[in-house]
């Protein structure tokens, strides 16, 4: 029970695509944890030049927020919120795969059978 407890934990706490790492299933590991890199840094992209966009807009008093804060409003970020559902979804993805993955390992180092091994 140590890998479907240990794995998903990762998964959730640390990074997506640890606990797949735990878990010896290396292809799915690279590959959500490039996800969730290539999420962050479009995201910290798309932020970056958000904020450029609204300070070279115009003459911004840089003290006074609310002005500022209306500039942010008015701009579209729907894309930053389409990036953030897909961050959650591979997130989620990776913690019950590193789970259901980690009790089949640790079924299989316990020596019961699993659903494959049933159905021969």
């Amino acid at each position: 029970m140590r890998k479907a407890v240990i794995s998903p934990l990762c998964s959730g706490l640390v990074i997506p695509g640890l606990g797949q790492i735990i878990n010896q299933d290396l292809k799915k590991g690279i590959v959500i944890l490039g996800a969730v890199l290539l999420l962050f840094v479009a995201g910290t992209v798309k932020l970056v030049r958000l904020i450029h966009s609204v300070f070279q807009a115009g003459n911004v008093d840089l003290s006074d927020p609310h002005v500022i804060m209306s500039r942010l409003r008015a701009e579209d970020i729907s894309i930053l919120w389409y990036m953030g559902i897909a961050f959650i979804i591979i997130w989620f993805f990776s913690v019950i795969d590193a789970y259901y993955r980690g009790r089949i390992i640790d079924r299989e180092e316990a020596g019961s059978p699993t659903h494959a091994d049933l159905s021969d």
